[in-house]
């Protein structure tokens, strides 16, 4: 399989290790900035991408949206793995998905589709008699807050139980809490790789559904097999649903 690398921050570096020992050629970086001393082509122009399988972007919404939007010229698989900017990013991604086979999640370990999937299962089992709050912990450097994980834990109670609305900060409440609010909390600090939990309290007993993520790996490892399943996939918006 031969790649391009979105970004070569962090997760692109991680990327790019765990390619180099699965024997997976990268051909190029596409970037937005300039990167030093790489040991790739570096390229700028979204249209004029050199052949490859898939296109791995752990990189910046800016980037994301031009690959987005050139989509029908480059023709290449695309794993999204940047969560910012969902909103504007999601009908960039429906109207490539037309052109380019393309798997976006907000996080890209399969267990924390499971959890989500869990949770659609508990929701319904809990919703009248326990609270629900959901807590995500990461490092110093992350910018966006809540996570996207967290936001994808939210929708999948949303999507059984519409009638939830998440609260984002409870500093100037004066009313008691509501039966359907989810609390959405985050932490910032250290060298947190990422963890999210899921709160569900009752009446004297609290049930906690906890993802603790140990290594930047498994977010590579993911992306990685997401790829290698587009391969072989016709264009279309893939998920761990239907990949």
């Amino acid at each position: 399989m031969r790649i391009i690398l979105s970004g070569y921050g962090t997760m692109g570096k991680v990327v790019e290790s765990l390619s180099i020992e699965r024997n997976i050629e990268i051909v190029g970086i596409f970037s937005l900035i300039d990167i030093e001393n790489s040991s790739y082509p570096v390229f700028k122009d979204a249209e004029n991408l050199p052949e490859a399988d898939a296109i791995i972007d752990f990189s910046h919404p800016d980037a994301t949206e031009k690959l987005l939007k050139t989509a029908k010229v480059h023709k290449i698989a695309m794993v999204v793995a940047t969560t910012g900017a969902r909103e504007k990013l999601q009908s960039l991604m429906d109207e490539a998905a037309k052109e380019i086979p393309l798997f976006f999640s907000a996080n890209m370990s399969y267990g924390v589709h499971v959890l989500t999937e869990a949770l659609k299962f508990l929701t319904p089992l809990l919703s009248e008699d326990y609270d629900i709050e959901i807590l995500e912990r990461h490092h110093n450097k992350k910018i966006d807050a809540p996570s996207g994980t967290a936001v994808k834990l939210l929708e999948a109670i949303q999507s059984v139980n519409p009638d939830y609305f998440p609260i984002y900060d409870r500093s100037q409440g004066e009313h008691k809490r509501d039966k359907k609010e989810v609390g959405m909390s985050a932490m910032r600090g250290g060298t947190i790789v990422g963890e999210h939990e899921v709160m569900f309290a009752g009446t004297d007993e609290v049930i906690e559904i906890t993802h603790r993520a140990q290594s930047k790996k498994i977010f590579a490892d993911g992306a990685l097999k997401a790829a290698e399943k587009l391969m072989n996939k016709e264009a279309g918006f893939y998920t761990f649903n239907n990949l």
